[in-house]
């Protein structure tokens, strides 16, 4: 199955001012939106657009005490956005990664589970060595 978050070409890293526009964009949808925490399996809702804003508008707040250059959202369309990709400064890596980092985020109109494999943004949890090889890993 393809899956559109991960096949669907997005228009880029938003500055912060239009990430402002994104969130006034998502209270006036008038839509029902879904959001879920890529790395955490219980946390995701659906909400209706004021408080799909108010998630968008705390997640900005959240990340910009930590970068203020980046906006670190992603929409597939600035012009009618219904998916929307939220990185995490902390958990994408450095600069001069050779790998797309998982979204933090995923904050869609369509239920995230049809249009991303959230099992493949789940971090790897690797069995814990055991005797000698602890020591060389």
């Amino acid at each position: 199955m393809h899956y559109k978050v991960d096949t669907v070409a997005f228009s880029g890293l938003l500055k912060w001012e239009y990430v402002n526009k994104l969130i006034n964009d998502v209270r006036h949808s008038g839509s029902t939106w879904h959001y879920v925490y890529t790395q955490l399996e219980d946390m995701k809702d659906t909400v209706d657009a004021d408080k799909a804003a108010d998630f968008l508008k705390e997640r900005m707040e959240e990340i910009r005490k930590l970068d203020e250059i980046c906006g670190w959202f992603y929409v597939h369309t600035k012009e009618d956005p219904s998916i929307i990709k939220i990185y995490h400064p902390g958990m994408s890596g450095g600069s001069c990664s050779i790998i797309t980092p998982p979204p933090w985020i995923i904050v869609s109109i369509e239920q995230p589970k049809n249009i991303a494999d959230l099992e493949s943004y789940k971090p790897i949890i690797r069995p814990k060595r055991k005797g000698i090889f602890k020591i060389f890993g």
